[in-house]
């Protein structure tokens, strides 16, 4: 089943329990509500390779990434900076060579919502994620945010492919302060 794509867009618990200790190379979940479904069966998908993730994502990323995940894609939604920087954690964390893939994917900061507490808490998980070793993800994105590039800031991320012009203009200052 490794070569099977799997599409979910309004999925249940009873449909993704089929889907138990199968070999599925590539999930696509088209909802966040999708996602949170699958909390108990994708650490079962032994040979899942890509995962395409779909909706709003904040808070606390709960996501388990299997170290066979060679491609997550964020195809069209928005997140909070706190989760994007978990996610590029969790990434790291595979040890291995990884694409993320930031399509129509807004990030944002939630000021807005934050308190001191949160402030902090953001700053905290800034550090840890400059603690990381990043060089093996692949970031490639088509419409980035200023709260993203702020993300990627003083990282060592290994290779990153810009779209358009805009994105030029927006990471000069990030190129500047690339470590590798």
């Amino acid at each position: 089943m490794s070569n099977i794509e799997i599409l979910v867009e309004h999925g249940s618990k009873e449909l993704f329990k089929i889907f138990r200790d199968t070999s599925i190379g590539i999930l696509d979940l088209r909802t966040a509500d999708c996602v949170s479904q699958t909390s108990d069966i994708l650490p079962t998908l032994r040979k899942l390779e890509k995962l395409h993730l779909w909706g709003s994502y904040t808070g606390h990323f709960a996501i388990q990434l299997l170290a066979s995940l060679h491609c997550i894609s964020l195809q069209t939604g928005e997140c909070s900076c706190e989760w994007l920087c978990n996610l590029l954690i969790n990434l790291s964390a595979l040890n291995h060579p990884v694409e993320c893939k930031l399509w129509h994917f807004v990030v944002h900061s939630r000021e807005e919502d934050c308190g001191n507490d949160s402030n902090k808490h953001l700053t905290d998980l800034r550090s840890k994620l400059l603690s990381c070793d990043m060089n093996k993800i692949e970031i490639l994105v088509k419409n980035g945010s200023k709260e993203l590039f702020e993300i990627l800031f003083d990282t060592n991320i290994r290779i990153r492919v810009l779209r358009t012009a805009d994105y030029v203009f927006q990471t000069s200052e990030i190129r500047r302060t690339r470590t590798k």
